[in-house]
């Protein structure tokens, strides 16, 4: 019975961080479709491809909080190396979810008045942002895995 509960609990963790994976990857490659717009010049397309960047961005960002750490309190992780990286991990998580939850409320609509040179070096500032969460969540990610023998 409890190989049964443990294995359960690998497969879960397992799905919650293939669909954060994913969130990730589809991110990603939203901010280089906006960044081929570059030099920018506002247009219908470069709006509605921003605003998708933007959206997409606020799932991505929700799933790690919503979805792992969720799961990592939920079920009342046992192994003290995974919950001390994830303690150490999360306050640095928010404050990057929160600059980019900045970069989303600004950019995420109405966009007419948009001051393109100023755009350029905040999706430069997104970028590294993303960078250091995806370094982030990997701590945590392999953690996770690595104790469960599927490896990441």
């Amino acid at each position: 019975m409890a190989d049964t509960i443990v294995k359960d609990r690998r497969v879960n963790s397992r799905r919650i961080v293939e669909s954060l994976v994913e969130s990730r990857t589809k991110t990603l490659a939203q901010y280089k479709e906006v960044m081929t717009y570059y030099p920018f010049e506002i247009d219908e397309t470069l709006k509605e491809v921003l605003e998708d960047f933007c959206e997409s961005m606020v799932d991505y960002t929700a799933r790690a909080h919503f979805y792992l750490y969720n799961y990592l309190e939920e079920n009342k992780e046992r192994r003290t190396t995974v919950l001390k990286i994830a303690d150490s991990v999360y306050p640095k998580l928010v404050d990057n979810t929160q600059l980019l939850l900045d970069f989303h409320d600004r950019y995420s609509s109405d966009v007419t008045e948009l001051d393109c040179e100023k755009l350029e070096n905040c999706l430069n500032g997104v970028g590294e942002l993303m960078a250091v969460r995806i370094n982030l969540e990997d701590e945590v990610i392999n953690a996770l895995l690595s104790m469960d023998g599927i490896g990441h």
